[in-house]
């Protein structure tokens, strides 16, 4: 079954190279498909189990939470990409190879989530970095080109750490599987550390976070989305099998120098919200923040580290809503700018409500379930009273800005050109997954 969750996106892409435009659209729409019907499947028999081993893969719960998402958002991308297309003006990277890629993008966050052997999960995140930064060149704009090149550059230096900390690692005890491996607790600290340099580049950690905005904010929706909702958290989930380690091997001042690092992203991600001018660029920050968000609770002890991976998945699928949804503005408004854009409610009604809800799901606003995660991690932080000052205020500058930025765009008279419906829809079931999951963990909660 795990084979199958990689052979299905590699058949994508390899299909996706034939030269048939319409032919390439329903490959990638229903292979898609498969994959996100078998990460369901995996999760229920995650739940059901405590883990799937197969072969050369390994699947506990964390790594079954990511290859949900990881699936999930790679079928609404598939959904969403024709729509947009359709309404790029200039192409940069010619859009033949751009179904291929973003299968190959898939694959690639989906062989890094299912393997765990760290050395194989950061070949996965290496070549995460080629293919989505060739997607984030798709349209012919200058911004792009320089943002992906920056990323690149930015990121492969990120890497480059987080391999010393891998050398490290295998140097002590003799393995990389992230299940088995145990070291002295200096040496662990030291490959923890340079972990959280190099994983936490890709996460977006303050202040390695400088490619983020540039490539979230010009790369294609479709393809942004995956980059907030998918790749962050697959990063994530790379450090956390480190930091595991390392607490495993008794090196506990991990945890302080991953909860400052956590909280400082989450509040500088926050203040960085309030000038944004541009939407795509404020949900960008608002990704950087709920990952610092997520950072700091995994150091806060189990309670924490389950609260953390809740907040990534209701992040993940608002997140996604927020960028098709940042699509379709872009397409009716023909503008990326806040203060162009009202009347969403009246324009694109649907889209409008998936803004909303998107936001407010983002920002840890009740019922969604990641108001539950965010008071979880801030009780799990009382031990310290500096940290939970901090979190609440990136907590509470984070709703602000992001709820009055998109309250801004929602309301007034504006009128936008009208779009199709299943351009809308798009977004707002994205969304609505959201507010599913949430229900359904308060139910759990309650009962």
């Amino acid at each position: 079954m795990l084979w199958l969750l990689l052979f299905l996106p590699l058949t994508a892409c390899l299909l996706s190279l034939l030269p048939f435009r319409r032919l390439r659209e329903v490959i990638t729409l229903t292979l898609s498909t498969l994959t996100f019907a078998l990460s369901v499947y995996l999760m229920v028999k995650v739940i059901k189990t405590g883990k799937v081993a197969e072969s050369v893969f390994y699947v506990d719960l964390y790594s079954a939470i990511i290859v949900l998402l990881v699936a999930s958002v790679y079928f609404f991308s598939a959904l969403y990409s024709p729509f947009y297309l359709r309404n790029v003006k200039e192409f940069f990277l010619k859009r033949r190879y751009y179904y291929s890629l973003l299968n190959a993008f898939a694959l690639t966050m989906l062989f890094a989530s299912l393997t765990p052997n760290l050395g194989l999960m950061w070949v996965g995140l290496e070549a995460t970095t080629i293919v989505s930064a060739l997607l984030i060149t798709l349209e012919k704009k200058k911004a792009s080109v320089e943002a992906a090149w920056r990323y690149v550059i930015v990121a492969s230096v990120g890497l480059g750490f987080a391999l010393l900390s891998l050398v490290v690692l295998y140097h002590s005890s003799k393995t990389l599987n992230w299940y088995s491996a145990r070291l002295p607790a200096y040496q662990a600290t030291l490959a923890a550390t340079l972990a959280l340099i190099g994983f936490g580049t890709k996460i977006g950690l303050f202040p390695m976070h400088t490619w983020l905005p540039d490539a979230h904010g010009t790369a294609p929706p479709p393809v942004s989305a995956m980059l907030s909702a998918s790749l962050l958290p697959v990063a994530f989930l790379a450090y956390f099998r480190v930091f595991s380690i390392a607490i495993s091997s008794n090196a506990h001042v991990v945890a302080s120098i991953t909860a400052f690092f956590g909280v400082m992203t989450a509040l500088m991600a926050a203040l960085l919200t309030i000038p944004q001018q541009i939407f795509k660029r404020l949900f960008a920050y608002s990704s950087m923040d709920v990952m610092g968000i997520a950072t700091t609770g995994i150091a806060l002890g189990k309670e924490g580290i389950l609260a953390s991976f809740l907040l990534l998945t209701i992040h993940g699928f608002a997140k996604a809503g927020l960028f098709y949804g940042s699509g379709n503005v872009m397409v009716s408004y023909r503008t990326g700018r806040i203060d162009d854009v009202s009347g969403l409610l009246s324009s694109l009604k649907l889209t409008g409500i998936a803004l909303i809800l998107g936001s407010l799901a983002v920002t840890g606003a009740p019922p969604f379930a990641s108001f539950i995660a965010e008071l979880v991690i801030l009780a799990c932080s009382l031990r310290n009273p500096a940290l939970t000052a901090a979190l609440a205020a990136a907590i509470l500058i984070s709703f602000s800005s992001i709820n009055y930025h998109v309250t801004k765009m929602t309301f007034g008279e504006r009128r936008g050109e009208k779009i199709p419906v299943y351009a809308e829809a798009i977004p707002l079931l994205s969304a609505l997954i959201a507010l599913g999951i949430s229900f359904g963990v308060l139910g759990v909660l309650l009962i």
